[in-house]
């Protein structure tokens, strides 16, 4: 039988208590639509009794009796810290999460985020913030989306893993925004075909980050499909296919870059003899051959 996690009642309890009924109701208002009333006594400790009871037959996952749970701590918090739930910092989380029990408190703060998260597009100012916020806290992806609510005072949620989208895929100076090459190109199906499709992998070790992730596989199946739109394969097995278009692919690229070494090569050469003009002369006029090289004379040998 799993033991039970004890909850700190009186720490729940204590968070209720000394309330400014005002400042309540202003949260309740803005930011807990959900919460209809300072909840006492016996209605916690009914969702408290609901918790623990879950907990034998649900551990590690959660329960419609946590998300309550969830956003009783997190009210009462708010009400004592006088705190929006957009602005509380990770140290406020931790402490939630340490009268929570049951997840961290990165798992505490994305579940309770989680309804109010909407897809929405980056500001000039998000990603102005974004990019000194890096700066001064390298890769802390957590407390950068919180310090970013903060100065930018969005209504709406950033994650940290939307800070880290964004700074890899648009915002790191590392990254190359230009068209890909056909060696890139090339480079890029090699290594699929060796490591499979490991795009952080080859995204770090082949391409030094300079191409991202998403970058890389989108170029891949963009490539791929347009293989297969050309060969027409038919009826033929996905994993068949796949290795089929990829060598297909490698062969296509290779063979326009040989091509294009060929044709640089004879350019070279051609621009080359473009430099040279070789003439006849009669030895009675001068001692020797001679070229003229970028519209000088110059002599070949001397008698």
């Amino acid at each position: 039988m799993i033991k039970k996690t004890s909850i700190d009642r009186k720490a729940i309890y204590d968070l209720f208590q000394n309330i400014d009924m005002i400042y309540a109701q202003a949260l309740i208002s803005n930011s807990f639509p959900f919460i209809y009333g300072i909840p006492d006594q016996q209605q916690i400790e009914t969702i408290l009794n609901r918790v623990e009871a879950e907990l034998i037959q649900n551990k590690g996952i959660w329960t419609e009796a946590q998300d309550q749970y969830l956003k009783i701590i997190v009210f009462g918090t708010c009400l004592q810290t006088r705190t929006r739930p957009l602005d509380l910092s990770t140290l406020q989380w931790d402490q939630i999460s340490r009268i929570f029990k049951f997840h961290n408190w990165k798992a505490c703060r994305n579940r309770w985020l989680n309804e109010k998260r909407k897809k929405v597009n980056w500001t000039p100012q998000e990603d102005q913030v974004l990019v000194q916020l890096q700066q001064l806290h390298p890769n802390k992806w957590c407390e950068i989306a919180i310090e970013l609510m903060k100065i930018c005072q969005t209504p709406y949620v950033r994650l940290g893993k939307q800070c880290r989208d964004r700074w890899v895929n648009k915002l790191d100076p590392k990254i190359l925004n230009v068209p890909w090459y056909k060696e890139e190109e090339l480079k890029l199906f090699q290594e699929v075909k060796k490591r499979g499709k490991r795009w952080a992998d080859i995204s770090a070790q082949v391409f030094k980050f300079r191409r991202t992730e998403n970058t890389i596989k989108n170029r891949f199946y963009n490539l791929l499909k347009q293989e297969e739109n050309r060969q027409r394969l038919g009826r033929v097995p996905k994993e068949e296919r796949d290795i089929l278009l990829i060598d297909s692919v490698i062969e296509t690229l290779t063979r326009d870059l040989n091509k294009c070494d060929k044709s640089t090569s004879q350019n070279e050469a051609n621009n080359e003899n473009k430099n040279f003009e070789f003439l006849e002369f009669n030895s009675t006029d001068l001692d020797g051959l001679v070229i003229i090289k970028h519209k000088k004379i110059q002599k070949l040998n001397n008698p």
